[in-house]
């Protein structure tokens, strides 16, 4: 599963942190394709205003520990 946090470029200010559902909620989107629209064009360039973190969180191997 990955989750996401969401900060303002100039500010460095966390505006956002969850799953995909949990972060287009927050954000005010329609729906998590949306929000994985925002993440792709925020990490292309294409809006300058925010910086999107992606972390990739392996459940399986937590319980195994």
């Amino acid at each position: 599963m990955k989750y996401y946090t969401v900060y303002r470029e100039d500010t460095d200010e966390i505006i956002a942190f969850g799953n995909a559902v949990q972060c287009a909620e927050i954000l005010g989107l329609k729906d998590a394709r949306q929000f994985h629209a925002f993440v792709s064009k925020t990490r292309s360039g294409l809006r300058k205003r925010y910086k999107v973190v992606v972390e990739e969180y392996d459940e399986q191997n937590e319980l195994e520990k």
